[in-house]
């Protein structure tokens, strides 16, 4: 199948789910690409939400160029005052490129107790990026330059696709809803990273609608996942068990696509209607090297 084709755009597109996905190939994204292309990309995403392109030998600067091209890029935080797995240091050099690797800045395998390994764990829980932010993200670009022989899939799922088989009795329920997100609340769940007070106040907690409408489709999008922590106006509790019943259905299988990582894949999700997690592997043995860029939400940031 071509993509592009009424803006002379040679691409081919395999489907990967069912549901949503895409395997895109025709483009070198080591090299610039014309407005058609990069208008192209963005219709394909906007149809399946997660794009996969495979073999792209990419740097930083071409993967944070690229990424650009969609709107501004988030830059990564440090964590525990570390550089490293969030920060500038001699492995990474751009703020904008996000470490989701187990290496330290000079490529040695992180300990199992290091902070920022345990920080990552928090990756393995169903979650959207930047939700916890108050100007939230469109896509996030994450690239393979090393992957383990074994394990360490990504399993990615359309929130639109969720939404539409959701009980009407539940779509009534739900509309109008908004939930606080916070990083720290995912943090605590799983690995147990404990934020110093500085980090706590640099990411404070924000508000979503638990259902948005996703701009290039139109398509309704649960807005949901870890970051979530309640219900704004609601009991804890209450509002914490409706999280869990809409992840909970969410997550299943039918709904979810695991992408299997090769060197050079460069895997785009829109993370306004997605969710995504990492799974397991040997990460004390082997090394994983991956490279993320997130772009913010331009419409977001012209409201404010």
């Amino acid at each position: 199948m071509n993509l592009g084709e009424n803006l002379g755009v040679d691409l081919s597109i395999k489907r990967l789910h069912p549901l949503f996905g895409a395997e895109v190939r025709g483009v070198d994204l080591s090299h610039a690409i014309d407005l058609a292309t990069q208008r192209a990309i963005e219709q394909t995403m906007d149809e399946y939400a997660v794009s996969v392109l495979p073999e792209q030998q990419l740097d930083d600067d071409h993967q944070v160029a690229f990424a650009a091209l969609y709107g501004p890029l988030e830059v990564a935080p440090e964590v525990k005052g570390k550089t490293g797995a969030r920060g500038i240091g001699k492995r990474i050099k751009h703020r904008e490129i996000f470490d989701i690797s187990n290496l330290d800045d000079d490529g040695r395998i992180l300990d199992a107790d290091d902070q920022r390994a345990v920080y990552q764990q928090g990756n393995q829980l169903w979650h959207t990026d930047s939700s916890f932010r108050q100007k939230s993200a469109t896509w996030s670009m994450l690239h393979a330059r090393v992957v383990p022989p074994d394990g360490a899939d990504t399993e990615l799922l359309d929130t639109r696709a969720v939404y539409d088989a959701l009980p009407s009795a539940t779509k009534t329920k739900i509309e109008g809803l908004v939930a606080e997100h916070s990083i720290w609340h995912s943090r605590a769940k799983l690995g147990g990273y404990v934020p110093s007070e500085e980090e706590r106040k640099s990411r404070p907690p924000a508000r979503h609608p638990l259902v948005r409408r996703h701009p290039g489709s139109g398509r309704k999008a649960l807005y949901v996942a870890s970051h979530a922590s309640h219900i704004v106006g609601w009991p804890i509790d209450d509002g914490r068990a409706l999280l869990e019943e809409l992840i909970e259905f969410a997550t299943q299988s039918k709904f979810v696509y695991a992408h299997k990582w090769r060197v050079g894949d460069l895997v785009i999700w829109d993370n306004r209607c997605t969710m995504h997690r990492a799974t397991p592997y040997q990460s004390t043995q082997y090394v994983r090297d991956l490279r993320r860029t997130t772009i913010i939400d331009a419409a977001q940031l012209a409201a404010s």
